[in-house]
């Protein structure tokens, strides 16, 4: 096997080598630039797993370390991605990918990034988000939770704070993201709980009261569908440490995270309900 995976990481070095050395080329740092450096990296990473993909249906006897070079493959491109929006954060697309791979990055690089821009740049609606990541703690597990303000699907103002005493799942979006199966294991999750001890909050990063209820009546579900219509630039994003969809928080009675988790936690959900947590 290690014979495969060597063979193969030399194979996709070979493969690399164009796409790294445009990166590395001394191109102005323009808007169009950065846009055609960042389609060479995703069009080079479409073209790596279509071919990982024909391997592992040819060879499947491979699949296991054919696998762990797609991860790689993945790691290269999300590495490039970081790199790029960096080297070009001075264009509107390359701050604004600054913002979402922040995650990723050091506070001390995020704060190098921003002192490199322009007054202009540095005051804009991303350079300001960053700059609001840097300077606030993202909630991890074992953290309080943040109360944030929204307002739900009624238009009435919304509080966090106005489940306390109860156990809450907490959602960044990701309801059109899991899949009928995810949807559906919510949903039992729900029906099989009562409201008087566990609340499910979807907080919808769109833009409108309009779209928020929309979203509600698309999956004809009883959960609680909140938002601040801010989308990139809330408080709640930001302080949540939220970027994919869905990123999932379940909080206990006491106001403590427990969980933080990229994608429907369903295996913890499921010892938590076996473990009489929402009771």
């Amino acid at each position: 096997m290690r014979t495969t995976i060597s063979f193969l990481r030399t194979a996709l070095c070979v493969m690399l080598l164009p796409a790294l050395f445009s990166c590395r080329s001394r191109e102005s740092i323009t808007e169009e630039n950065y846009l055609k450096a960042d389609s060479t990296i995703w069009l080079t990473y479409e073209r790596e797993t279509e071919a990982l993909a024909e391997c592992m249906k040819k060879y499947p006897e491979k699949r296991d370390s054919l696998k762990i070079v797609a991860e790689q493959v993945l790691e290269i491109a999300l590495r490039k991605n970081e790199a790029l929006a960096i080297k070009y954060a001075t264009t509107p697309s390359g701050l604004q990918r600054v913002y979402m791979v922040r995650l990723n990055l050091s506070k001390d690089t995020l704060r190098a990034v921003l002192e490199t821009l322009p007054k202009e740049m540095q005051n804009s609606p991303y350079g300001k988000s960053i700059l609001a990541h840097i300077k606030n703690e993202q909630i991890e597990e074992g953290s309080p939770y943040y109360d944030f303000t929204a307002t739900d699907t009624n238009g009435r103002e919304f509080h966090l704070s106005s489940l306390s005493g109860k156990n809450m799942l907490l959602l960044y979006g990701g309801v059109d993201c899991m899949g009928q199966e995810g949807r559906d294991f919510l949903s039992s999750l729900y029906h099989k709980t009562s409201r008087s001890n566990f609340e499910i909050v979807i907080y919808w990063p769109c833009s409108s009261l309009e779209r928020l209820k929309n979203l509600k009546e698309h999956f004809s579900d009883d959960y609680i569908y909140v938002s601040d219509f801010l989308q990139d630039h809330s408080l709640f994003k930001i302080i949540y440490g939220a970027q994919a969809t869905p990123t999932c928080f379940v909080i206990n009675k006491e106001g403590t995270v427990i969980t933080k988790s990229t994608g429907l936690p369903v295996e913890q959900l499921k010892a938590l309900l076996e473990n009489k947590f929402f009771d």
